[in-house]
């Protein structure tokens, strides 16, 4: 009996170890299956994951388009430039970060005193600060030490190469401006780039420079490319161990301009850096061929990194180098608006023939408006009136004819709107608001004088050196409009519109301008076989923080009359007399086109005064 019940206590404890092994191995076989299903059936979705992690895209800039004029000679370019990086992560140090961070502020510091390079001059690690946020933010990065180093550092690095670890020489683009001042105001210039990149879409970018004024701006997609990509594959602390390039970059597409360097350069000189303003187009089609202001800078200077010294002396220039006076200012034409008071005149059935008498001064409206001449002109038809520039004159034809027709006019011939030049910051001038908007009336406060005024281009009426080329260019096609344009990516110019002025009426203003230029105040206009029509001007200011009374100085001209190639406009802002100070810059620019010798004309004070 004993045996038997020692038999049945074992088969119990049996079925105790079945019933103990069951929820084990139900256990191991579902640690089992999850483990088939985590490294076989979802290996792909943590793969993805484990290298999104793992790897680090890099914007890599493209080369930047180059800039050429009308007959390909290069404005802007890009040149090879060597920059001393570190590549922080290979001093790594065990330990607390820190222990990184000192060691390669100490590295750096050893560096520059092999180098001779001093570290307050280093483009991105200036301070420990500096370095501690580079790695932080972008250790797999090569911090940038120096930029722009000559040859001899580059030869240093290379042959201590095994004691300098991390340190490495990265070729950069730089853009140049071969010509320095020349064309500065048309070119402009490059900064550090603010491309908006999408969260996630890269997390690391290449230095890269885009277009901040003027054309570099305007076309700085067509100019920049399509970037690059390079990839890089880090490890859990930041660590690169992998480097590849994903996609190349795109370089930018070229641009050639309507300048012709020539003309600009001839210009340029002209203005000899004083404050004023030359542009030169071809009728025909709107090609800007000259647009010049001064004074100017160097445009070289202006490619970061951009010496604080050399920028705070152009801001703090009261002559303000960084405008562009040819399309951003605009002032008082003077007597360079008599030909379109002319046009507005015959438009109003004013016969051009009629005679008026000047002596010296328009006191109708118990105004004192006084001409060049003191002791006035005599009898005078317009031909003759344009030729003296004669204010009385046409004090009185404004009058006569009212400011509808002269706004008429000047509106048409695109004065008071900004002509679209691929500029910006483009100034449209102003026109008298000389009627009510709402009512249609004349302004209350609006007198004859006041007409007066505008008839000889003063008082409200302000105009750029752009517009007024653009208006001289219009009247040489006889009413013709084409749109001033500077990147030559069309065969041909737009035609803006054919103006309603009647060819008479032209012919009439056109034989006034040639006797301007032949025997009147813009003898200086003059070139050797070639017919030239023209105008002088000169208008009076107050001026800013003075009580001094300056002048406003004008020329504009076209040539030859017969079959005009080619409309000037010149201003100085200051002078004293269009003849004397602007004519000499417009005939040196035509005689640099016409490539005839400029013969100079004396003359006397008076004759040159307007």
């Amino acid at each position: 009996m004993e045996i038997k019940h020692a038999e049945n206590s074992l088969t119990i404890r049996s079925w105790h170890v079945i019933l103990l092994a069951l929820p084990i191995l139900l256990g191991i076989f579902c640690l089992v299956q999850r483990l088939w299903n985590v490294q076989v059936l979802d290996s792909p979705q943590y793969g993805a994951a484990q290298s999104a992690q793992s790897f680090r895209r890099v914007l890599v800039p493209a080369i930047r388009g180059k800039i050429y004029d009308r007959n390909g000679i290069l404005l802007a370019d890009n040149k090879p430039t060597y920059a001393i990086v570190l590549y922080c992560e290979q001093h790594r140090k065990p330990g607390k970060w820190s222990n990184t961070t000192n060691a390669v502020n100490t590295f750096i510091d050893e560096l520059s005193e092999r180098l001779q390079l001093p570290r307050e001059t280093s483009a991105n690690a200036r301070t420990a600060k500096d370095v501690e946020r580079h790695m932080r933010q972008s250790l797999p990065m090569p911090l940038i030490l120096w930029k722009d180093v000559d040859y001899s550092k580059v030869a240093y690095i290379s042959e201590w190469a095994d004691e300098l670890p991390g340190v490495d020489i990265i070729t950069f683009p730089k853009r140049t401006y071969p010509n320095g001042t020349l064309a500065a105001h048309v070119l402009g210039y490059v900064g550090a780039s603010t491309r908006q990149i999408k969260r996630g879409q890269y997390h690391y970018r290449l230095p890269e420079f885009e277009g901040r004024s003027a054309i570099e701006y305007r076309y700085n997609d067509r100019l920049s490319g399509e970037p690059g990509e390079s990839l890089l594959r880090v490890d859990s602390r930041g660590y690169t161990h992998y480097r590849s390039i994903h996609r190349q970059a795109t370089p930018g597409k070229d641009l050639t301009l309507t300048l012709d360097v020539n003309l600009q350069r001839t210009a340029e000189a002209a203005l000899a850096n004083r404050p004023g303003a030359i542009v030169a187009i071809d009728p025909r089609n709107g090609d800007i061929l000259t647009l010049a202001s001064a004074p100017t800078y160097n445009i070289d200077m202006m490619v970061p990194p951009i010496e604080k010294s050399f920028y705070q002396s152009l801001t703090q220039n009261p002559e303000k180098p960084l405008i562009n006076r040819a399309v951003q200012t605009a002032y008082a034409p003077g007597s360079i608006f008599k030909p379109f008071v002319a046009i507005a005149a015959q438009e109003e059935n004013y016969n051009a023939d009629t005679l008026h008498d000047c002596n010296g001064i328009y006191t109708d409206y118990n105004a004192r408006l006084r001409c060049a001449n003191r002791y006035g002109h005599g009898e005078l038809d317009l031909r003759g009136a344009l030729m003296k520039s004669c204010n009385p004159y046409f004090c009185y034809v404004g009058t006569s004819i009212g400011m509808d027709a002269i706004l008429r006019v000047a509106k048409q011939a695109g004065l008071g709107k900004r002509t679209g030049i691929d500029l910006g910051g483009e100034s449209a001038g102003h026109l008298p608001a000389y009627r009510d908007k709402k009512t249609g009336e004349v302004a209350r406060r609006w007198t004859p004088v006041d007409t007066a005024q505008c008839a000889i281009g003063q008082g409200q009426i302000t105009t750029t050196p752009l517009q007024m080329a653009h208006a001289t260019a219009t009247l040489a096609m006889g009413g013709k409009a084409m749109r001033p344009r500077l990147v030559a990516d069309t065969p041909e110019g737009e035609c803006i519109e054919v103006l309603p002025w009647n060819h008479d009426y032209i012919t009439a203003v056109i034989e006034g301008m040639e006797a301007v230029v032949t025997g009147g105040t813009g003898k200086t206009m003059q070139i050797k076989g070639v017919n030239v029509a023209g105008k002088t001007g000169t208008a009076e200011f107050i001026k800013e923080g003075t009580r001094e009374r300056k002048k406003h100085v004008w020329c504009i001209a076209f040539a030859p009359i017969e079959n005009p190639q080619i409309a000037v406009c010149a201003m100085l802002d200051e002078g004293s007399g269009g003849g004397k100070d602007a004519g000499p810059m417009i005939q040196q620019v035509l005689a640099t086109y016409f490539n005839v010798d400029a013969t100079k004309v004396y003359a006397d004070e008076e004759t040159l005064e307007d």
